[in-house]
């Protein structure tokens, strides 16, 4: 290797750990603020959506499939009842749900409403930044040894650090931020049009459709155990299929065979039950390592 590729791939990792130690952090906080409040003003306005919906028509529960605010208020009500099931509500939103007439059971709540404030921020300790700017270096200065010309990888970069993001955000509070999603949709999209052309791009909405479809028929069978897939995973997942194009199959595949591995692990040492659920942004992050890096 020459001294000017040592250069160059210097000045990347040097970049790629910038990144890492200081704009991740400042990223994954605010978009965790900004996911808190969204939520928070969703949830509530789905609530008077409800009591509504119930003044109007006594004695009835609002569906998904309905039309309008009817199904959007169903999709909330579904998703109360999982969160319900997994014993991830507020001690206030259950306590909201319980007067409003819908019995979440006991065990439904874990913390207040507050401390899921406090849930969605981050501060980065010293060893999270140092972390953080290791993996970004090593992804930077992964770009220019793939062969790829410089404004694609330059892309990979971007990807690479808005799934660093959302990364920290699922281990911290569980979400994965929808301008996580749409970022990786644009952005990855973007690569896979200059990559593999039209065809690549056909191929990844293709992928995508399928990975909806899916999630949609794993919810259906799952939703009842609390097992379901989240709404963040959803699109995440759809965002990384746009991405990769051809190579979809075979990052989904890395992805939950790196999950498995990883839950089993969890098992055998007695830190996991069969019905705990797991962050799984990080493991999502292999299927964007893969699905970026091969049938290239």
């Amino acid at each position: 290797m020459t001294g000017y590729a040592l250069a160059v791939l210097a000045v990347y990792a040097i970049i790629g750990a910038v990144v890492g130690a200081f704009a991740v952090p400042r990223i994954a906080d605010m978009l965790l603020n900004r996911a808190y409040l969204r939520s928070y003003t969703w949830w509530h306005r789905c609530l008077d959506e409800f009591s509504r919906y119930r003044d109007a028509f006594p004695g009835r529960l609002p569906r998904q499939s309905e039309k309008g605010s009817a199904g959007a208020v169903g999709m909330w009500l579904e998703d109360c009842r999982s969160q319900a099931l997994k014993g991830t509500l507020t001690h206030e939103r259950a306590e909201a749900l319980r007067e409003a007439g819908i019995d979440v059971g006991k065990g439904s709540s874990a913390r207040s409403e507050a401390e899921q404030r406090r849930r969605c921020s981050f501060s980065a300790r010293a060893w999270q930044r140092v972390v953080l700017a290791a993996a970004m270096a090593l992804w930077f200065a992964a770009q220019p040894l793939s062969g790829a010309p410089w404004h694609q990888g330059c892309l990979l970069c971007v990807c690479g650090a808005v799934m660093a993001s959302g990364v920290v955000c699922d281990l911290r509070a569980r979400v994965i931020p929808l301008e996580c999603c749409a970022a990786l949709l644009v952005v990855g999209g973007t690569y896979q049009l200059l990559r593999h052309g039209s065809a690549g791009i056909a191929e990844g909405a293709v992928a995508a459709a399928v990975v909806l479809a899916v999630c949609w028929v794993a919810n259906l069978i799952a939703r009842k155990s609390g097992g379901s897939v989240g709404f963040g995973d959803i699109r995440c997942m759809t965002a990384l299929a746009f991405a990769c194009g051809p190579a979809t199959l075979l990052g989904a595949a890395a992805c939950y065979a790196s999950a498995c591995a990883f839950s089993l692990a969890g098992m055998l040492v007695h830190r996991l039950g069969r019905r705990d659920g797991i962050p799984m942004a990080p493991f999502l992050s292999v299927w964007l390592a893969v699905g970026t890096t091969v049938l290239g």
